[in-house]
């Protein structure tokens, strides 16, 4: 059994004591759970515990996000330790590449580039990070948009970095359909996508609420 010394009220265990807890857990003396697990296997843990977080953001729980702040956390360390194990990286480098990242792409923080307000802040951002990344090309910049992400979220990703390169589209009204195949359906709502970025308006979120008030709408009907 291993021993971990208690706190004492009013103490809290810091970043390092968390870290070592971990390291623990994936000793020969560990949890036999902790033991097997892979970069692969947290893959659905780590877009749960990320959900989690946002849901407490969006319930306004502060007690609830503390919690899952925490559970995000524990899988930054979880891979990182995995990774030290492969002799990959090490957590340190995970910080530091994050804060060499902040600093390259806020250059109107730290260096001297002058914005305005937030839309050029982000404007900046967006060509430091085209610069980071070494790339000279939209092609580049499309690819690099990960595809495990949810498909509309995806697709007004791609659409917003088309319509800031300049390049125009044309896209169909789904009043041209009565029944559409695969592609075409995939045609018709790429195209919402890109209607969504030319209003402001996040998809994903605007499809959140719309379902919410179908859902609604059928428990009033059901109540009548």
């Amino acid at each position: 059994m291993i021993q971990i010394e208690p706190k004492t009220k009013g103490e809290k265990y810091s970043l390092e004591e968390l870290y070592h807890i971990i390291e623990l857990l994936r000793s020969p003396e560990g949890c036999p759970w902790d033991r097997v697990q892979t970069h692969e296997t947290l893959i659905k843990p780590m877009i749960e515990e990320a959900y989690e977080a946002v849901d407490a953001i969006k319930k306004e729980s502060t007690e609830k996000l503390c919690e899952e702040l925490g559970d995000v956390l524990l899988q930054v360390i979880f891979h990182s330790i995995l990774a030290k194990e492969e002799g990959k990286f090490e957590f340190s480098d995970v910080t530091d590449r994050c804060a060499k990242k902040m600093l390259f792409r806020h250059t109107h923080v730290f260096g001297d580039v002058n914005v305005q307000d937030e839309k050029e802040a982000l404007d900046n951002w967006e060509k430091r990070k085209l610069t980071e990344k070494g790339f000279s090309s939209l092609q580049q910049d499309l690819e690099d948009i990960p595809n495990v992400f949810p498909a509309l979220m995806r697709s007004q990703k791609v659409a917003k970095k088309i319509r800031k390169a300049g390049m125009s589209e044309s896209f169909p009204s789904g009043e041209e359909f009565e029944k559409a195949s695969e592609e075409e359906i995939g045609e018709l709502l790429y195209s919402i996508c890109r209607l969504a970025d030319n209003s402001d308006v996040d998809a994903e979120v605007a499809l959140s609420k719309y379902t919410d008030k179908v859902i609604a709408d059928m428990r009033d009907k059901d109540e009548n």
